[in-house]
């Protein structure tokens, strides 16, 4: 599939717009009364300001005992621990320049757990896997040639390398496009680190493999080979993972859950996600509030294995797996089934708030049925709630997190909403979807 520049320019601005405005303003509205640290927008100071006023907004939703107090920082070295009153730090993603900084978990461990890798060598229930090693890494850009000296980006091997770093990478990527080729159809290809489905690729026909190769080829590989360099070769960030498609599938879960520092699992909630046409992007969950006392039976015993291989290595804090549910196949009666954990999220996850909301929605306004999921609409903010007024004063909607863009006049949204039933949701769901596919401002 040909992707022009200026499409592929548009899809990095939204995923920047998702990953450094929206996941984390979703992740400050469940942390508490607490400092919570965000990236600061690299655009424009009146595009910073607009970005800043949007997760105030989103936060003022939020009663003062459960308001986070959100700090603002351009890199890590702006954290001002003492003057904020942090002891100590809890990590989403691990920044390199976090090193020094006291962390709750070692950020080399953090970010193993994280890896795909992990779950792959864990012993964990999951599909069969196998990885693919780079098995070495490239010279670093100053021992190579004068192209590579003076590319803006060290961890790039430009097109114009006249050094060894260039034939290198042809190398690895011939030797992983192989094993690629070998590998039986269907199968799922993931590189080492991903958010809601990027990163995991699923093939099921010779068209799909086709199409695979040449986004390895030109685009995955030639930026993930070129990350592995002296200093971080020891972390394997290029390492594939291939494993077996699961079939059969009649469940697929998300599970969220705490590691106490004593390895207990605090189980929050069971949802089930909700993915997009070809089943391979994920785009929401949703919870049944009344079925949570049932499932947390149903999963006690695979969250206890994770929690133990977790608090094996030192770490404590919540956790989301994907888990899929699918019939033995060799079970002739095709009553029996196995789960499968197709990912461990060693963080807070999307799924996490869902599980937080039910004291508002099914205790105190019976509204048993709820549901997660992505906006995109021409509309502001203040245009959104006033369509919607009615169920957004009544708490049926809440914003987690908004954030408009001021180039593609475009508002990106995250947002709950919660019925009394499940056919009553899928109304108030249509409801919403229709009213953000206004073209009105």
């Amino acid at each position: 599939m040909n992707i022009s520049s200026a499409e592929r320019a548009k899809q990095r601005r939204e995923e920047a717009i998702k990953y450094l405005s929206l996941v984390p303003q979703r992740d400050a509205f469940v942390a508490g009364n607490m400092p919570v640290i965000l990236p600061e927008p690299h655009d424009s100071r009146k595009e910073t300001a607009r970005a800043k006023e949007d997760v105030e907004t989103t936060m003022r939703a939020l009663g003062a005992e459960q308001r986070p107090r959100t700090l603002f920082v351009s890199s890590p070295k702006e954290i001002a621990m003492a003057a904020n009153g942090i002891d100590i730090l809890a990590t989403k993603a691990d920044w390199d320049g976090l090193e020094g900084f006291p962390c709750a978990i070692d950020l080399d461990t953090h970010y193993f757990l994280n890896t795909k890798a992990a779950l792959c060598t864990s012993g964990l229930p999951s599909p069969k896997s196998e990885l693919i090693e780079v098995g070495s890494f490239s010279a670093d850009a100053k021992d190579c040639c004068s192209s590579c000296v003076s590319h803006a980006d060290e961890l790039c091997i430009p097109e114009d390398c006249t050094g060894i770093r260039r034939p290198w990478l042809r190398d690895r990527i011939s030797n992983v496009l192989d094993r690629v080729t070998a590998q039986p159809i269907p199968f799922v290809l993931k590189t080492q680190q991903g958010f809601g489905g990027a990163g995991t690729i699923a093939v099921s026909s010779s068209k799909e493999l086709s199409e695979l190769k040449a986004r390895l080829s030109t685009l995955i590989l030639p930026k993930l080979l070129s990350s592995v360099v002296t200093r971080n070769a020891y972390l394997n960030p290029a390492t594939l993972v291939l494993s077996e498609m699961v079939t059969d599938i009649i469940g697929n879960w998300g599970l969220t859950f705490f590691v106490t520092k004593a390895g207990a699992c605090v189980f929050l909630a069971a949802t089930q996600q909700i993915m997009d046409s070809e089943e391979k992007a994920w785009l929401g969950s949703k919870i049944s509030y009344l079925a949570q006392e049932k499932l947390k039976k149903k999963f006690t015993l695979i969250m206890e294995e994770i929690g133990a291989w977790l608090h094996g290595h030192g770490y404590f804090g919540p956790c989301g797996a994907d888990i899929l549910e699918a019939i033995n196949s060799d079970d002739p009666a095709r009553t029996s089934t196995s789960m499968y954990i197709v990912d461990l999220n060693v963080r807070t996850s999307g799924s996490l708030v869902l599980g937080l909301l039910k004291g508002h929605f099914s205790v105190r306004r019976n509204l048993h049925e709820a549901t997660a999921l992505s906006v995109t609409t021409k509309m502001t903010r203040g245009s959104f709630v006033r369509e919607l007024n009615d169920e957004y004063r009544d708490g049926r909607l809440i914003i987690v997190s908004w954030s408009r863009d001021v180039k593609s006049n475009l508002s990106y949204g995250f947002v709950i909403v919660g019925a009394l039933n499940a056919e009553a949701l899928e109304r108030e769901v249509a409801k919403i979807k229709r009213h953000a596919s206004t073209t009105e401002m």
